[in-house]
């Protein structure tokens, strides 16, 4: 029974997190119009399921170091608190950060039960996360600059073409990179069975169609209207870092590192072309949702473990 809960609560988790992080992969090339909505979710999709297939199990030693007190229970409670937060960021309309919020929650977790964390690990994960961001702003606002230098330098037909298929490309490489990394992530929560896979991947083609309209629109409008020099830039910046995650076996978001990317391509901008209101939304809900996520781990393992009233 537990096991069945586990699997449960962390499909629907798949699925959440699909919706909600679609635009970070596809919402660049449906709001710059290379491609159809229908077209970039199933380009999403693709990525999600074979990022998942391929890499998925990489997260599992991050995952340890964060809980190496692992049970049913406690793994229960992380991805509960998990879901509590993805379903306010979708009611929101927010891109949140699954690798964040999960491993805050773990985090606050094995704090209350006592667990061994493995501390090197944690600062490298803060490490990432910290600077990701920071890195993702100034490659995009030192790659704008030359990226349109080489395009008056071209024709513009031909180079528009050819923008158009990388972007697809990237697209396709940031939903493989999230697949791997953040559904990894979640998927190294579940038991492992021989069908656990397919039931990721249905959760993820379910998310992916029904939970994602609200997201797309924010990043890819109200935030900056997307241009392709822009998508492009902010993809490559994504793929590359969250990838690079991956090899070290840490969660880190996509979300985060292709919106900070959005953010850089506006500041290269003489203009800024930024919407503040959306920039204060997401950063201010990335912060509270990481300090919510580990109290909330951490209240509900001491209360339903340490306390033994489960």
């Amino acid at each position: 029974m537990p096991h069945a809960a586990i699997v449960l609560l962390a499909s629907t988790l798949i699925a959440l997190v699909a919706g909600n992080n679609l635009s970070a992969c596809s919402g660049a090339i449906i709001s710059s119009r290379v491609t159809s909505r229908r077209a970039g979710i199933l380009i999403t999709i693709i990525g999600y399921s074979l990022g998942l297939g391929l890499q998925g199990r990489t997260l599992q030693a991050g995952f340890l170091a964060l809980m190496p007190n692992r049970s049913d229970v406690l793994v229960l409670i992380a991805l509960a608190t998990a879901i509590v937060i993805f379903v306010v960021a979708h009611l929101t309309r927010v891109p949140q950060s699954l690798s964040l919020t999960l491993a805050c929650a773990i985090l606050g977790i094995s704090t209350a039960t006592h667990g061994a964390i493995s501390e090197p690990f944690v600062l490298t994960m803060l490490a990432f996360w910290v600077f990701a961001p920071v890195v993702s702003v100034l490659l995009i606002v030192g790659s704008m600059q030359c990226s349109r230098q080489l395009i008056n330098e071209r024709s513009v037909w031909g180079t528009i073409r050819g923008i158009k298929g990388l972007l697809v490309a990237l697209s396709f490489l940031a939903a493989f990179t999230l697949g791997a990394n953040t559904i990894g992530f979640v998927y190294a929560a579940m038991p492992r069975t021989w069908y656990d896979l397919v039931i990721a991947v249905l959760a993820i083609t379910a998310g992916s169609i029904l939970l994602s309209a609200g997201e797309i629109r924010r990043v890819g409008n109200e935030i900056l209207p997307m241009r392709y020099i822009n998508s492009i830039n902010s993809q490559l910046s994504s793929v590359v870092l969250v990838e690079l995650a991956t090899l070290f076996s840490v969660p880190l978001s996509n979300t985060q590192t292709f919106t900070m990317g959005v953010y850089g391509a506006g500041l290269s901008y003489k203009y800024r072309l930024l919407i503040g209101k959306s920039a204060k939304i997401i950063l201010s809900s990335w912060l509270g949702m990481v300090i919510i996520s580990f109290l909330l781990g951490y209240m509900m393992a001491d209360v339903l473990v340490v306390h033994s009233f489960i």
